[in-house]
């Protein structure tokens, strides 16, 4: 489904710049379940924005469903990742005028009210449904931003550190929520973590290392 070949990232700035991937290449199974580690600043959030088309890379390829997306434009990446992905980052970027329900109801093309309810549910954040982000703590941002993702059902998954805010009560929930869901669904699900006992869940553990990728 993804497959990376021989991609170089470099971000410049005046006459200095920083390697971040070079040569990089590795191949995504269409309903693999994969975790990315690494020391912080070795690229983990860079990889999943390349993979995304929210980052350009230098030279290499990248296809995703065959198609080489450094061919698409900005249109055609935007519908890209509207039809196919879903993100959870660390800043939650919910939209702050709607409630928790309707920033899942907007994210969907085929709004399923009882869908989302069980989601909210399942990341024991039903009470969260009318409220709005500004009244939400941290870690119930964090889990409505992931509620808003799974909701789309998406064809491939990026989460970045999508526990990062949680005690471990609540993270160890959410965890094996968004396991089960990836495996029920079917789709290729990639997340970045600090947490090594999360990481071991997956089914394939990539670690960041020398400006590359290899199998944990």
């Amino acid at each position: 489904m993804i497959e990376l070949s021989k991609v170089s990232k470099r971000y410049e700035s005046g006459k200095t710049h920083q390697d971040v991937f070079r040569d990089l290449s590795f191949k995504f199974e269409e309903t693999g379940i994969y975790s990315v580690v690494g020391p912080s600043g070795s690229g983990k959030t860079t990889l999943l924005n390349l993979i995304s088309g929210l980052d350009k890379f230098n030279k290499g390829s990248l296809k995703i469903f065959g198609k080489e997306i450094s061919s698409l434009n900005q249109e055609q990446l935007s519908r890209l990742r509207r039809n196919f992905f879903g993100f959870a980052y660390q800043y939650h970027h919910l939209l702050e005028n709607l409630n928790i329900f309707d920033n899942c109801m907007v994210s969907m093309a085929n709004p399923d009210k009882d869908a989302i309810k069980k989601i909210l549910k399942n990341l024991h954040i039903s009470g969260c449904a009318n409220k709005y982000p500004s009244t939400l703590s941290g870690g119930e941002k964090q889990r409505s931003s992931i509620a808003r993702a799974l909701c789309k059902q998406p064809r491939i998954l990026l989460l970045d550190e999508p526990t990062g805010n949680l005690d471990e009560k609540n993270s160890n929930i959410v965890q094996d929520f968004i396991l089960d869901f990836a495996g029920k669904t079917r789709c290729l699900l990639i997340y970045v973590t600090h947490d090594n006992n999360f990481a071991n869940k997956a089914k394939c553990v990539l670690e960041i290392s020398n400006r590359n990728i290899r199998n944990k």
